[in-house]
């Protein structure tokens, strides 16, 4: 028997912390392969992932720093990513035992074979709510509240272009569980972030991964808000604070997109070389940031067309 930890992204989400959490709860509700499961963070928790926690009654999830080498290496379960640029430090000790994403895979080798459940949906949490009906169990109303509120913010209130059928399927089952309304649930759980007092580091921070581009390291963020005024009031500050934290990081460039939910768009911010950026997005650098109307998902587009473009 072994221990597992199971974790998120760096600079975790609410889908990253939900899909940890609620995993691990599962797989030791059927002692899945006789292991123990322990959920896990690799960073700050965000605002609505703790206030959801407290109300549960749930612990939030140990922060995990690195994985040292040893000659039993550590066992972990991959949650909301696979890409080594945006897990733990020391993550090349660990055996990875198992992956649960919704995102493209980068460059992903293992030494032995592994469980890997990667579905193109709107959440990671869609898939592990999927799998409570694989193993033959029913969520609890506490699981199913963290699931739902990881799918609703993932989505953007199934707003966003990654948000398929099978996720809606999902929320509608899981708000008749609750007696809530998904997408009004959805609404409060966005709500209880404090936007109001986010700085500008915290802006960039929060919710950022890196990825290879063209042989260049490339920093891509998120900031979601349902008024992009006061963010917009603060761009010196914003992309003064960008190439802080791409120094910070020695990545080659940076992409801020602030993504106002109400609107159904983004305004997208470029630090650095960023010409791999312009390309797949068809933008060019412009002081206060190109508007991008109808550009909600990060992953579909705004990575993707990068990706796809070099």
């Amino acid at each position: 028997m072994s221990n597992v930890l199971v974790f998120g992204h760096l600079n975790p989400d609410n889908d990253a912390i939900m899909s940890a959490v609620v995993l691990s709860q599962l797989l030791n509700q059927v002692g899945y392969q006789g292991n123990t499961y322990e959920a896990r963070r690799l960073g700050p928790l965000p605002a609505e992932s703790e206030k959801l926690l407290a109300e549960v009654g749930v612990a939030e999830p140990e922060l995990l720093e690195s994985i040292p080498a040893s000659d039993e290496p550590q066992k972990v379960l991959l949650t909301d990513h696979n890409e080594a640029g945006q897990s733990v430090e020391g993550l090349e000790n660990a055996q990875i035992a198992g992956v649960v994403d919704h995102h493209r895979f980068g460059g992903f080798t293992t030494a032995g074979p592994l469980h890997i459940i990667a579905l193109p949906w709107g959440s990671s949490c869609s898939i592990v709510a999927k799998l409570f009906d694989v193993l033959g169990v029913e969520p609890t109303k506490e699981q199913a509240k963290l699931l739902l509120s990881a799918m609703m913010t993932d989505t953007l209130m199934l707003k966003s272009p990654t948000t398929t059928a099978v996720d809606r399927t999902i929320a509608a089952k899981l708000g008749e569980q609750l007696g809530v309304d998904p997408v009004k649930f959805g609404m409060e759980v966005f709500l209880s972030r404090p936007s109001g007092s986010f700085t500008p580091a915290e802006m960039v921070g929060n919710d950022i991964k890196l990825f290879e581009v063209g042989g260049k390291k490339l920093l891509i963020g998120q900031y979601e808000t349902v008024d992009k005024s006061r963010a917009l009031g603060m761009i010196p500050e914003i992309r003064e604070a960008m190439r802080d934290y791409q120094a910070e990081k020695g990545a080659d460039g940076i992409v801020l997109c602030i993504t106002d939910i109400m609107e159904e768009g983004s305004q997208v911010l470029l630090e650095g070389d960023t010409a791999a950026a312009q390309k797949g997005l068809k933008i060019e650098d412009v002081a206060d940031g190109v508007w991008c109307p109808g550009v909600l998902s990060r992953k579909k587009q705004v990575a993707a067309p990068i990706l796809a473009a070099n």
